[in-house]
């Protein structure tokens, strides 16, 4: 059965630039990708989203902060991200110094969570890299 993934693609718009949040998970060699996990039985997409981010971010976001929805289809996992705007979420800086993650809320499966500028992204994981593509047009045309 293909697993099925979702996350939240967490964005903001500084200083002319528009900047996107990615993780570096601790088995990864250099490759980035959105906070996302994999879904429980009856659990819906948004549901796992939510989840999902709380726990690899310590931040709490409700439905209501989810935004547009995209998707990569692979072979053994499709991976889906529902955007979310920070300059909507109230509180939110506390959770980042430099745009970074802070240590504290980082989850154990992660080994760093920043920001990146959409015009320097890093290396991307091969199941995401179409996903981050399409979120990256999308946020320039708004």
């Amino acid at each position: 059965m293909k697993i099925k993934a979702y996350g939240v693609g967490l964005y903001k718009k500084e200083h002319n630039a528009i900047y996107i949040l990615l993780c570096k998970a601790m088995n990864s060699k250099q490759k980035w990708g959105f906070l996302k996990g994999g879904a429980y039985e009856n659990e819906t997409p948004k549901q796992t989203a939510l989840r999902e981010f709380q726990e690899e971010s310590g931040i709490c976001l409700t439905t209501p902060f989810l935004e547009k929805y995209f998707e990569q289809k692979n072979e053994t996992k499709d991976v889906g991200v529902f955007l979310a705007n920070y300059a909507k979420i109230k509180g939110i800086e506390k959770y980042f110094h430099s745009g970074e993650l802070r240590e504290q809320y980082l989850s154990l499966e992660n080994s760093q969570a920043k920001f990146f500028d959409i015009e320097h992204l890093p290396k991307i994981k091969s199941k995401q890299v179409n996903l981050v593509k399409d979120v990256v047009t999308y946020l320039k045309r708004r």
